[in-house]
């Protein structure tokens, strides 16, 4: 059995995406009487809030026994056109275009456009591309009865790395990234933890919408919560920058039960929630 692990970060990179210039939604409504910052409308008030629920989409997830590189990419790339069913409306709804991501199995020290994939990664997301990496040698079973729960972490991996393409395309990663820039130390690192919780979060209303979808009932219930739940405090202990298993599990059966990115503003959400 594999141990949990922490779903993935995000590399932030500067510049254009994929050869197009990078578009942003309209400002959210702000009350007209008192001045909000940019940033803080984009974080706080951002339209992906009020798009709707995710829906349950059609999906159709092939039988394989992930044990190469091939099967992994394989994998992740059906459980990606499954994503893009369900948040493309919302992010359209949102008021920007969608562009798809890509998705990359790599192995560690594997250079992307966002620099080397690291040995602690088990995911990734790049900016400066939309690549989606997958250390696809900590995704495969590691034995025969190891298929179910391989084939569930995968999708809670996918999941979060596609929360982060849905923070980039409506505006959220921006001002993620300005905060990232001007702060230091631990408040550096609960600005991390807010957009780490929020891509798992929105993972969390993907996975809760497309429940009878995935069968994520029984064992595979178990399954995704042991993933989605695990926390910078379990064992080995890591850098505070992804949050605790009390908020992990706050989030996530937060989202999971509402089915909409509407449980999931971690930026207003007080320091005790983003712990």
């Amino acid at each position: 059995m594999r141990a949990a692990a922490l779903l993935g970060v995000v590399a932030l990179a500067v510049g254009v995406t994929a050869g197009c210039e990078r578009t942003y939604g309209p400002l959210p409504d702000t009350d007209t009487t008192a001045y909000v910052p940019e940033d803080e409308a984009y974080l706080l008030r951002n339209a992906i809030y009020s798009a709707g629920p995710v829906p349950a989409v059609p999906c159709t997830l092939p039988k394989l026994a992930l044990r190469s590189q091939q099967t992994v990419r394989r994998y992740a790339t059906a459980v990606l056109v499954c994503l893009q069913r369900a948040w493309k409306p919302l992010v359209e709804r949102s008021g920007v275009g969608y562009f798809p991501p890509v998705v990359y199995a790599v192995n560690d020290g594997a250079k992307t456009r966002c620099g080397i994939f690291d040995k602690e990664f088990e995911g990734l997301y790049c900016d400066a591309n939309w690549g989606i990496y997958l250390d696809w040698d900590e995704l495969v079973e590691e034995d025969p009865d190891d298929r179910m729960p391989a084939a569930v972490h995968l999708q809670v991996t996918m999941a979060h790395e596609f929360g982060h393409h849905v923070q980039q395309l409506v505006g959220i990663a921006r001002y993620f990234d300005e905060r990232w820039e001007q702060t230091t130390g631990a408040e550096q690192l609960e600005q991390g933890r807010r957009n780490e919780l929020q891509a798992s979060c929105f993972a969390s209303a993907f996975l809760g919408a497309n429940q009878k979808t995935l069968g994520l009932y029984g064992d595979k219930l178990a399954e995704y919560r042991w993933v989605a739940y695990a926390g910078d405090d379990d064992p080995p202990v890591s850098t505070p920058d992804h949050g605790s298993r009390k908020s992990n599990t706050a989030w996530a059966n937060a989202a999971f039960k509402a089915k909409s990115p509407a449980a999931c503003n971690t930026w207003a959400a007080s320091a005790k929630r983003v712990s």
